[in-house]
C-alpha cells in the first residue's frame, strides 16, 4: 500500500465554556476535541514520535500504519487540563509549540485578547506535559511576526526561545512553528544557524518525505470544524478539492523562499501569501 502521507493537525487551545464564538475560533470545544480523538484511535492512527518523524523525514525510512502528528500553538493551560488526560488514554503524545515569554502569565494582552477563557501555562505543568510524552518545541520569544523583525530581532525571536526550553526542561529544540504561519527566506536562514531542523507553517496538506523541512504543512483545526470536515482535512490535507489544487499550485510556486518573498514584495494580490 502507497504512503498516504502523514496529517499534522494544527490546533490552539481547548474550550469548556459552552460559549463558543467565532472570533475564538483558534479553540475547539472539549466535546469536539474528544470526538476527534476517538475517531483517530478508532481508526487505527498513531502519533508519530520524534524520533519516528527524523527516521522519515531525514532517513527516507517507510512508514509503518496510519501515522498522525498533533500539535499545539503557543501554550493554553487548557492543553495540561483537558488534552493531556484525553490523549494519554489514547496513547497518544503530541508536539507543544511554545511562545516562551508569556509562560505563567495570563493572555490578557496583544496577539492573545481572543482566548478570554484561557492562561498560559507555567514550567511545572509543562515539565509535567514533558514526562508524559509530550515533545515541548519552540514557537518563538513574543510571538511576533516574523516578517517585521530586523534579522537582529529574528535572530532573538529563534535564539532566545530554544535556550529556555532547552534550559528548563534539558532537552533538544529542534522544531519551530512560524507565529501566524509567516515566514520568509532571512527567518528560514536564520533558523538553520540557530540550529533547527524542522519548520513548520500554516499550508494545509499532508506531511511527505519531499516535503520541504523548513516548511512543513499542517492542517488547522478550529471551531468551525464539524466531524465531517474534521475526517476530511485528515483524510486529504485539505477542507476540499478546490482548496488542494490551489494549496499544490502555491506549494510550486513558492517551493523557494526567496521567490516567494519577491513575489509578495511585487503582488500582494496574488493571493496566497504565507497562510
Amino acid at each position: 500500500m502507497a504512503f498516504q502521507g502523514i496529517p499534522v493537525l494544527n490546533y490552539h487551545a481547548i474550550d469548556n465554556t459552552g460559549n463558543m464564538l467565532p472570533s475564538r475560533n483558534v479553540s475547539v470545544s472539549l466535546t469536539a476535541f474528544k470526538e476527534q480523538m476517538e475517531w483517530l484511535y478508532n481508526e487505527g492512527y498513531k502519533t508519530v514520535t520524534d524520533t519516528e518523524l527524523k527516521a522519515l523525514l531525514i532517513e527516507g525510512k517507510s512508514p509503518t500504519g496510519k501515522m498522525v502528528l498533533i500539535t499545539f500553538d503557543d501554550g493554553y493551560y487548557s492543553l495540561y487540563k483537558y488534552a493531556l488526560e484525553i490523549l494519554s488514554g489514547y496513547g497518544f503524545t503530541a508536539t507543544l509549540f511554545l511562545s516562551t515569554s508569556f509562560i505563567g502569565n495570563p493572555y490578557e494582552q496583544g496577539d492573545f485578547d481572543f482566548v478570554k477563557h484561557d492562561h498560559q501555562l507555567t514550567w511545572d505543568e509543562i515539565k509535567k506535559l514533558h514526562a508524559a510524552g509530550w515533545s515541548v518545541q519552540s514557537h518563538g520569544y513574543n510571538h511576533k511576526r516574523l516578517n517585521s523583525l530586523s534579522v537582529e530581532e529574528i535572530i532573538k525571536e529563534v535564539t532566545l526561545s530554544k535556550s529556555i526550553i532547552e534550559q528548563n526542561l534539558g532537552t533538544q529544540v529542534h522544531s519551530f512553528a512560524f507565529p501566524y504561519g509567516i515566514y520568509t527566506n532571512a527567518v528560514i536562514q536564520q533558523l538553520k544557524v540557530a540550529g533547527y531542523t524542522f519548520a513548520y507553517s500554516v499550508h494545509s496538506g499532508k506531511m511527505f518525505s519531499r516535503s520541504n523541512k523548513f516548511r512543513l504543512p499542517r492542517i488547522e483545526i478550529n471551531n468551525m470544524d464539524t466531524m465531517d470536515s474534521f475526517k476530511t482535512k485528515t483524510l486529504t490535507g485539505y477542507i476540499s478539492k478546490q482548496h488542494g489544487a490551489r494549496s499544490k499550485i502555491r506549494d510550486i510556486i513558492y517551493v523557494n523562499a526567496a521567490l516567494k518573498d519577491l513575489i509578495e514584495r511585487w503582488t500582494p494580490m496574488f493571493g496566497f501569501g504565507n497562510h
